[in-house]
């Protein structure tokens, strides 16, 4: 993305946000345009409907309460509801006591109109990666769903976990080349 257009989404989010501190409807704004990522980051965390739904809503709920007190020092909105929704699902883990489950229930079900053995083999491989998922360590499952489920950039990503840009790469290149090992040994088996 060219840093125009970064800067030109920052500054219409920046707005935004401003208003939505005054106004509930710019904040319903602010829900529409980030609930399906938070929903898609937490499920893909989580692996269920109903505690993504639970989720979710604890962190849009904290976001509104405390949205009179997020200023843009350093940090963008997005990382900011990012960073309420790790800790959230932090919490979640620990009252769980860290047991990770897999549940399929995300996995849609093959439609009429499509070719059955191709749905098959998507559902298949959908569970394939979040199995492999549930295999690696915290940080690799928190930079893999920021990256391809959140669709965050890496500055994003470093804003959200507190590290830098960097790091941020760093720690992908690694969390995708443990996860290659991962799924190469998953499959053999």
């Amino acid at each position: 993305m060219a840093q125009s257009a970064i800067l030109a989404e920052h500054k219409e989010e920046m707005e935004l946000v401003e208003r939505a501190k005054a106004d509930e409807v710019a904040f319903s704004e602010l829900y529409n345009l980030y609930f399906p990522k938070i929903y898609g980051y937490i499920f893909r965390r989580v692996g269920s409907h109903e505690d993504a739904e639970d989720l979710t809503s604890q962190v849009f709920l904290k976001a509104f309460d405390k949205l009179g007190t997020f200023n843009y020092q350093g940090y963008s909105f997005s990382s900011w509801i990012f960073r309420i929704a790790t800790n959230a699902l932090t919490d979640h883990y620990r009252k769980k006591s860290r047991r990770k489950e897999l549940n399929l229930d995300g996995i849609a079900e093959p439609s009429a109109d499509t070719d059955l053995e191709n749905e098959v083999n998507i559902i298949y491989k959908k569970a394939q990666v979040n199995i492999v998922l549930t295999r690696l360590s915290d940080k690799y499952q928190k930079v893999l769903t920021l990256k391809f489920y959140g669709q965050m950039e890496y500055e994003e990503i470093a804003e959200t976990l507190n590290i830098s840009v960097n790091n941020s790469r760093v720690l992908l290149h690694r969390a995708l080349k443990k996860f290659d090992q991962e799924y190469s040994k998953y499959v053999q088996t």
